[in-house]
């Protein structure tokens, strides 16, 4: 007698799909904010999102936002960017609450830069983006991206605009640096064949 019957034959393929598919997905998923709006260039800065968020009015914990972002903005002045080479910043980040329920995604995207300031190993990109939210996107959105020490992101929008969606206080995340880039077992050829593939 057989240990596998024809009907199970379906659930096995399926499940020998999954096995084989979820790292390459898993893969894709990293890569995929750098692809579409943002094309991979090594020049670039990456990071993640990885912060806990307050809800609303309240600066309690509430929301568990966790993703990437992709910029060229990094160590740049103002004049380092025209209409041939404009500034770029772009996230993908999952935003669920503490118990793990009302899991959604959000994007950043479109980003125009208005100023940029440098004080005490502070890099400060003010601008306008488009962000996603329930309803739809939500289009000249001001927003805050700072760099503290080449380390830590920061990203703040104005609350009133994303009906203070992501609480009253910034976004937290880390900058990687080449190393830690290699680090990530071949990131960077995951980037680059997302952006061929797009």
């Amino acid at each position: 007698m057989s240990i596998i019957n024809e009907r199970m034959i379906p659930v096995c393929l399926l499940l020998i799909g999954a096995l084989v598919l979820t790292p390459v997905m898993s893969s894709l998923t990293i890569a995929a904010p750098y692809s579409g709006h943002y094309q991979y260039s090594r020049e670039g800065s990456y990071g993640t999102i990885a912060t806990i968020q307050g809800g609303g009015d309240t600066t309690l914990p509430t929301w568990i936002l966790s993703g990437h972002w992709a910029t060229n903005l990094i160590n740049k002045t103002k004049e380092d960017f025209n209409q041939t080479n404009p500034a770029k910043f772009d996230a993908s980040f999952t935003m669920m609450l503490l118990n793990g329920s009302a899991k959604h995604s959000h994007h950043i995207s479109n980003f125009s830069l208005t100023d940029v300031k440098n004080e005490n190993n502070t890099m400060s990109y003010s601008g306008f983006a488009t962000i996603t939210l329930k309803a739809g996107p939500v289009k000249d959105v001001p927003i805050e991206i700072k760099i503290f020490n080449n380390n830590v992101i920061s990203i703040w929008f104005d609350p009133t605009k994303v009906n203070t969606h992501f609480g009253q206080s910034p976004i937290y995340g880390t900058v990687l640096n080449k190393k830690e880039m290699e680090g990530k077992g071949s990131m960077s050829s995951h980037r680059e064949n997302m952006t061929m593939m797009v």
